[in-house]
């Protein structure tokens, strides 16, 4: 290996061990709302300063920085535009990532990474060590903090659900179940998409509580039918199509594999369950699910991403047989599954 080599490997690695930075930088830039400001036009910094009540020479250098990677651009007059890379940073723009990068940028994310070691010397959850309580719980206790994570959090699945309607096809669908639904926010993209289906949505019992107003609004609560429950303990009957979207790998495979079998009951011979889950492809090919997957060993206790053999083992272990690996344009796949 030449010098020239050694010394683009260094900085190829460098770049990566300050990924940090670039990722608080995005932050501040998120939650400042920069983006927005630049719908119109291209802005000096000391407007950007003025409109979000910043300090001008500070703020310049953190637009400068993300300019270098092409996250905004400095004209030669010293104004700040928006560029392809910072278009998702914007509030409105489709498939909008603002939230998320406020999310990652909270201090509920990176001070769990404070304790990424103590995860891998013992495959405990770092986010309990340092907060001192499963991010479940912490969540329910932090209502500010809880309303970033699902901001952030629906702001992907928006995208996500999207890209599941255009994959997969459910005309003949008649009665759907969503276990652990949510909001509902695939329910309606679902039943937009086939008027003569009605939906099922499960949740906890102070979940459902928003997730009816949210479906009122849009326009679907007469096609819905609301259920709380507990998915450990059983789920309702009688669906043709059953979903978990992001479920399982919030679980360790027993737990998991409780949720399946609790799924598989209700279930009958004819019906279907889809997975919508990230899966973990083979080979060293870049993958943001491997990366995702370190996010579910920091923060939960047992979660994890899995490949498709995992996922055909534990649905195996539970009782289903799964059909195949329907991928979609998002970071999500479709895992369709029948009873054995």
């Amino acid at each position: 290996m030449t010098n020239v080599q050694v010394g683009s490997s260094r900085m190829a690695l460098l770049h990566m061990m300050t990924g940090c930075w670039v990722s608080q930088a995005l932050y501040v830039a998120a939650k400042l709302g920069v983006a927005d400001l630049l719908r119109e036009g291209p802005q000096s910094c000391t407007m950007l300063a003025a409109a979000t009540q910043t300090h001008a020479g500070a703020l310049y250098r953190v637009l400068r920085a993300l300019a270098s990677l092409n996250i905004f651009s400095e004209g030669k007059d010293g104004h700040f535009s928006l560029t392809p890379l910072a278009e998702p940073l914007r509030t409105d723009a489709p498939g909008s990532l603002r939230a998320f990068a406020i999310m990652l940028g909270e201090q509920e994310h990176w001070r769990a990474w404070e304790g990424a070691l103590h995860s891998v010397k013992t495959g405990e959850p770092a986010f309990e060590q340092v907060f001192g309580m499963p991010h479940f719980r912490y969540f329910a206790e932090h209502p500010e903090a809880a309303r970033i994570f699902d901001d952030a959090m629906t702001s992907r699945s928006s995208q996500e659900n999207e890209a599941v309607v255009a994959a997969y096809e459910f005309a003949d669908t008649r009665t759907v179940v969503d276990v652990g639904g949510g909001q509902g926010t695939l329910m309606a993209s679902i039943l937009q998409v086939q008027p003569n289906a009605r939906g099922v949505l499960f949740d906890l019992p102070h979940v459902i509580a928003t997730s009816r107003t949210r479906m009122a609004s849009a326009g679907y609560a007469a096609r819905c039918e609301f259920v709380a429950g507990d998915f450990f303990a059983s789920v309702p009957g009688g669906g043709d199509l059953y979903l978990l979207k992001k479920i399982i790998h919030d679980w360790d495979d027993e737990r998991a594999r409780l949720i399946l079998a609790n799924i598989r009951k209700a279930m009958s011979s004819t019906a279907r369950l889809l997975l919508i889950e990230p899966v973990i492809p083979p080979g060293n090919d870049p993958s943001f699910n491997k990366l995702l997957d370190l996010l579910m060993l920091i923060w939960t206790s047992g979660g994890r991403e899995r490949t498709e053999s995992e996922h055909r083992a534990l649905l195996a272990s539970a009782g289903l047989n799964l059909n195949h690996v329907i991928p979609t344009r998002s970071g999500v796949s479709i895992i369709e599954a029948v009873s054995i």
